[in-house]
Parts: structure tokens; C-alpha cells; sequence
């Protein structure tokens, strides 16, 4: 009888530790989003990912080349989050972050990229 309930308990152990990965796994898929995309000869990169009980705002884009400017807008929602000109670097990159309140997956988020002489790159993520 002692030897049934020995294995009975370390199933349910098992069950208990089973469940509590999945609910990390499916925590953290929630905390943390990506979207990458590509318009004319860039490509783009945003993500929101929960910290510090909010959200860190990421966008990169690699373009053709260094030193061009693009002026760059993060919003949340309705909310500018950034705004302003931004170089590309000695790689062809910006990579801008910004800090907003709530959860990665309660909004909608945008990153607009203008080159100085070309059409805007827009990247959203979201609901």
C-alpha cells in the first residue's frame, strides 16, 4: 500500500511540474512579440516585450547602406512613443527602443521609417 502511494504522489508531481512549464512557456510567448518584414530594399524588425511591469519597444531597420538619415515615429496605439531623425550606422542599421506602460499583447504598435528622399516603411505588431 506505502509503495502506491509513493508512486501515486510522484505522478502527480509529475503532472504538477508538467503544467507549471507549459503555463511558463505560454506566459512568456505572451510577454514577448516579433514581427520582421521587408519594404524596397529594407527590412524591419519590431518588438514589444514586457519589462519592468510595462513594455519595452524595439524597431530596427537595416537598410542599403551607412550614414543615411530616416526619420523615425514609434507609436503605441495613438501615442507617440519617439519621434526624430535618426543615421544609420557603420552596419546600414538604426535600432531605436522606447518604454511604454501595459502588456506587450493589449495594443497595437508601429514603427514608421522615411528615408530623406523615398516612401515611408512601416512596421506594425499587434492586435
Amino acid at each position: 500500500m506505502q509503495k502506491k502511494a509513493v508512486i501515486g504522489g510522484t505522478a502527480a508531481a509529475a503532472v504538477v511540474i508538467g503544467l507549471g512549464a507549459w503555463w511558463a512557456v505560454d506566459q512568456s510567448v505572451e510577454a514577448q512579440t516579433t514581427e520582421r518584414g521587408t519594404c524596397g530594399s529594407a527590412t524591419w524588425e519590431l518588438g514589444a516585450e514586457a519589462e519592468d511591469g510595462g513594455t519595452e519597444v524595439s524597431a530596427e531597420l537595416q537598410s542599403s547602406g551607412p550614414g543615411e538619415e530616416w526619420e523615425v515615429a514609434l507609436v503605441r496605439g495613438d501615442s507617440s512613443l519617439l519621434t526624430g531623425t535618426r543615421t544609420t550606422d557603420e552596419d546600414g542599421e538604426i535600432d531605436v527602443d522606447a518604454f511604454s506602460d501595459g502588456n506587450p499583447g493589449d495594443a497595437t504598435y508601429s514603427a514608421t521609417f522615411t528615408p530623406a528622399d523615398g516612401e515611408p516603411c512601416t512596421a506594425s505588431l499587434g492586435s
